[in-house]
């Protein structure tokens, strides 16, 4: 008789009809693959006999196959974090980045061949600012100083190097972004290993804003180019300048945060003063959170709609996390909708220019080569403006093998081990769980 084994069903990443997958989905599903595995370690622990011994050989190479196609795209961790589901979010976190970032560094590389024309510098040349050089071995294995750019972000080798420099001076990093209450003790929880995580995630959200503010100085340069161009200046000319329309969002919720860590900091201090016997602190995280759901952006819904968050489901699924992890992954889905509003209008002003170029008569291409040449960057552009590249189709080309990590896992588990798949896995029912859970 086989040792039976219980694991969680890992819903499939489904792609919707328009191509679209989101966070939400992302998460679950790394999140659960890293449950397979912490399950196969608990009830392996049970099977005392040969077979035992095979599984946890198993779990071992589980382990190194998702490492090893998580890995492709998705960094480790600054500091080892105990928690294998902790460290995968961060994991989706980052990725889902990298599939932003796939889109706006299209848009870049495009923008990158008229750069000698818009009189603009390439941000991919330029030294990241927080960071300084970091030590590294070279191929002779000598000891070099490497001083990171803002192309590092876009490698695996130079996200590496970029982390490596962070974790050799991480004062650095807290001096230009700021304490920001993230882990560091002011929301209720300091964690070293969590804070200098969300460091890195915003490193990478500061990457996105660069070369968001760059794609929008290049779109301001080739319509102060174009006004001056006989019939399609004036035409141009009145759809006016690029302005980025987050920046008022991002105001009002930084007032309102900061209002809000003043009243946590205060409630904190009412308790071990002895003032109050109630800590207040996370009833007034929980407005906090929802103030920020319901936040309304224009054509787009409250925040929650546009980053997929429903707020009752989440308050439901969410009971055994802290408050203080909800917060700031909802702080980072909404720095991402806010690049992700900015790229939107952005890439409707380019279709808008390329639209007027086309109409324009053949004689304006012909005795104006600027023209031309601005026509052929945004034609590249194009494609990935208008949807006809997808998220799913982004996911094909930069990491293929997510799609089957479940089946993957499961094939390496040894024919000694019946595997019994249930909703959650290892239940406490007695009724579905294995004999050893059962009560004597």
């Amino acid at each position: 008789m086989r040792a039976i084994v219980y694991v969680p069903e890992i819903p499939g990443l489904q792609c919707d009809a328009s191509g679209k997958i989101s966070f939400r989905q992302l998460e679950d599903y790394f999140v659960g693959i890293s449950k397979i595995i912490s399950q196969l370690k608990l009830q392996a622990k049970f099977i005392q006999d040969e077979c035992g011994k095979e599984l946890i050989r198993a779990i071992r190479d589980i382990e190194k196959l998702v490492d090893d196609i998580t890995g492709i795209l998705m960094t480790d961790v600054m500091k080892k974090i105990k928690s294998k589901e902790q460290e995968m979010k961060y994991k989706v976190r980052e990725f889902m980045k990298e599939i932003d970032v796939f889109f706006q560094k299209k848009i870049v590389e495009a923008l990158l061949k008229i750069l000698s024309i818009l009189g603009i510098p390439n941000p991919l040349t330029i030294p990241i600012p927080f960071i300084t050089a970091v030590t590294l071995i070279d191929e002779s294995d000598n000891l070099v100083r490497y001083q990171p750019v803002v192309r590092d972000f876009f490698t695996k080798e130079g996200k590496v190097k970029i982390k490596a420099a962070i974790a050799e001076d991480i004062e650095s990093i807290k001096k230009f972004f700021g304490e920001d209450g993230k882990y560091d003790g002011t929301l209720g929880i300091k964690s070293p290993e969590h804070e200098a995580e969300e460091f890195w995630q915003k490193a990478l959200r500061w990457m996105k804003e660069l070369l968001g503010d760059f794609i929008g100085k290049c779109i301001n340069a080739m319509i102060g180019l174009l006004t001056k161009i006989p019939i399609i200046g004036p035409i141009i000319k009145k759809i006016g300048v690029f302005i980025d329309p987050t920046k008022s969002i991002k105001e009002q919720l930084k007032a309102q945060y900061e209002d809000f860590k003043k009243q946590i900091k205060k409630a904190k201090e009412d308790v071990l003063s002895g003032k109050a016997f109630e800590d207040l602190g996370e009833k007034i995280l929980n407005k906090l959170i929802d103030f920020v759901l319901n936040l309304p952006i224009p054509l787009f819904g409250t925040l929650g709609n546009l980053i997929g968050f429903d707020i009752e489901l989440r308050k439901k699924k969410e009971t055994i996390h802290s408050k203080e992890e909800l917060w700031h992954r909802i702080e980072d889905a909404f720095d991402d909708a806010m690049e992700k509003i900015k790229r939107f209008f952005q890439t409707d002003l380019i279709a808008k220019i390329h639209d007027i170029i086309l109409k324009a008569p053949g004689w304006i291409l012909n005795q104006f080569p600027i023209v031309n040449k601005i026509l052929k960057a945004i034609k590249l552009i194009i494609d990935v403006c208008r949807g006809k590249v997808s998220v799913c189709v982004v996911l094909n080309i930069i990491l293929k093998p997510i799609f089957s990590i479940p089946d993957a896992i499961l094939r390496l588990i040894p024919n000694c081990i019946e595997v019994k798949r249930t909703k959650y896995g290892l239940e406490p029912n007695p009724e579905v769980s294995p004999a050893w859970a059962k009560p004597a």
